[in-house]
């Protein structure tokens, strides 16, 4: 066993001789996209884990280290294939490489470069939302608008990539069909909605599901449409291969991620927990059990942070928590979230991002018994009771201090919600960097009131207008560090040649820490 050091971890990897290579090593043509997922060890080591996709039964790549003076590499080294419970008809090779370390992976016939983990990132995208409904691509197409955006971020060349969740839309359009006796005890196809934790209905019917269920899952033996490669191939990998490629990625778990929708795809391509790393373990969801409730069906990744030099990145898995209602077993679960989230982040110098799929505070039209009001008599609703009503239950009733900013997606729109008193963060929303587009928000600003604080709303809402041509809001939202935490951002969209809105961590802009670009209107619903 050779050990290497790198970056902030060391690496134990057994050293391989290309000349022994297998005859049925994988091709670069052999393989769907290679990656970097970015994590944290058991013992608060920053992680950095290279990923390649390729077809089943094939030897995996071997990675190496870049000489950056000779131009050579160092010795190869093997990758190891990820758990794969679902038997997904691809392999997913993995190994463990350093930070501010060029790497490639090398295939049969020649190597591919991979992404630099820099432990000083300058040039930051957030992405979210980002796949594509069945009505608006066909099977077998990319996900756009998001492949073009996707491109155009790459051209950018970002140190990181930041992504909110929500990958695999074509795969999870809620409603699946179940095999099971009707009243005269023949077999007939039932549609059912699956448990999606608190979106759309009710909560009986899609928030709650609690024990005496059933559960209602799309991996269910006897549901028609279990999480499936084609989706993920389709909405992510097709549409993102030149964003993989040009930076690293920390990734959030959407709700159409849940172990009830296409969960098991996201822990066994995306999740960054690995067999690699010591002291854990690769995750995945657990086999559903129909009468029993959402509990006994779920997973919650832990919290994890990731450490730069004027930067940190904390992690918080959102898909449970249920939007609009409370009084669920996931209450609890979100207030020891939230208080390992403030101990965590307590120790810590330098100011820290929380990234997580659904807003902590989020702002939309009120939709009768669907949602809770801002405030009484508001005519907005406000999201995401769970987490606000589990950091209520923290001591001074709020996150830690050092927690500056909160990115999130799930609302298909941008939105930025800042606090006037600065008792909370700024949530900055970014779920418009694909799916289609939703409304019923504030257009384009308001003042609001959430849990007795005065905030402030920006929304480009779906469509905005610049010198008289109208536009869909699509965007992903550029960033740029500065010194002692202090950020600049813009939403952007390279392919309409659009800056629909800048924001700055100063918070003195019309709404708080956003407003809208110059000349962008927004079109009201």
């Amino acid at each position: 066993m050779k050990i290497v050091k790198h970056g902030l971890i060391t690496l134990a990897l057994a050293a391989v001789t290309p000349a022994l290579a297998s005859v049925d090593a994988a091709t670069s043509a052999q393989q769907y996209g290679s990656y970097v997922i970015l994590g944290q060890t058991p013992a608060g080591e920053n992680v950095a884990i290279a990923r390649t996709v390729i077809q089943s039964n094939l030897t995996c790549p071997t990675v190496s280290a870049i000489n950056n003076g000779s131009g050579n590499s160092t010795t190869p080294q093997n990758m190891i294939t990820r758990d794969n419970p679902t038997q997904f008809p691809v392999m997913v090779c993995e190994a463990l490489i350093g930070f501010d370390t060029a790497y490639q992976l090398n295939f049969a016939d020649k190597a591919i470069a991979l992404a630099v983990a820099k432990s000083n990132p300058q040039n930051i995208q957030v992405f979210g939302d980002t796949g594509c409904k069945t009505e608006d691509c066909a099977l077998g197409d990319p996900a756009e608008p998001f492949k073009s955006l996707a491109d155009s971020g790459a051209e950018a060349k970002p140190d990181l990539v930041l992504h909110m969740g929500d990958y695999n839309y074509r795969g999870t359009g809620g409603q699946i069909a179940l095999t099971m006796k009707n009243a005269k005890g023949e077999l007939a196809q039932t549609p059912q909605w699956t448990y999606d934790a608190g979106d759309s209905l009710t909560a009986s019917d899609h928030c709650g599901q609690q024990a005496g269920g059933p559960f209602y899952s799309q991996s269910a033996v006897n549901a028609n449409r279990p999480d499936s490669w084609q989706y993920w191939l389709n909405d992510l990998f097709m549409s993102s291969g030149e964003l993989m490629a040009a930076a690293p990625r920390i990734v959030s778990r959407g709700n159409h991620e849940l172990c009830s929708r296409a969960g098991p795809g996201y822990f066994y391509f995306l999740d960054p927990n690995s067999n690699l790393v010591k002291g854990q373990q690769q995750m995945s969801c657990p086999a559903v059990q129909v009468n029993k409730g959402a509990m006994a069906n779920s997973v919650q990744v832990p919290n994890y942070i990731v450490q730069f030099k004027q930067l940190n990145v904390a992690v918080i898995d959102s898909a449970n928590a249920c939007d609009a209602f409370t009084g669920t077993a996931f209450d609890k679960v979100y207030k020891n979230v939230f208080a390992d989230l403030n101990a965590k982040v307590k120790p810590l110098k330098q100011p820290t991002w929380v990234i997580t799929h659904r807003p902590i505070w989020g702002v939309e039209a009120l939709d009768g018994d669907k949602s809770t009001p801002c405030s009484p008599n508001s005519p907005y609703s406000c999201i995401n009771q769970m987490m606000q009503k589990a950091i209520a239950a923290q001591p001074g009733k709020a996150l830690n201090k050092g927690i500056k900013l909160v990115l999130t997606g799930h609302m298909h729109k941008f939105e930025s919600v800042s606090f006037k008193q600065g008792s909370h963060p700024p949530n900055i929303i970014v779920g418009s960097s694909g799916v289609e587009l939703a409304g019923n928000a504030p257009s384009p600003t308001a003042n609001v009131t959430i849990e007795n604080l005065a905030a402030s709303v920006l929304t480009t809402n779906t469509q905005v207008t610049k010198n008289g041509e109208t536009f869909d809001a699509y965007g992903y939202f550029q960033m740029k560090l500065g010194t002692n935490g202090s950020w600049q951002g813009q939403l952007v969209n390279p392919a309409n040649k659009l800056t629909l809105a800048t924001c700055s961590s100063k918070r003195n802009l019309a709404q708080g820490v956003c407003e809208l670009a110059p000349g962008i209107g927004v079109v009201a619903d």
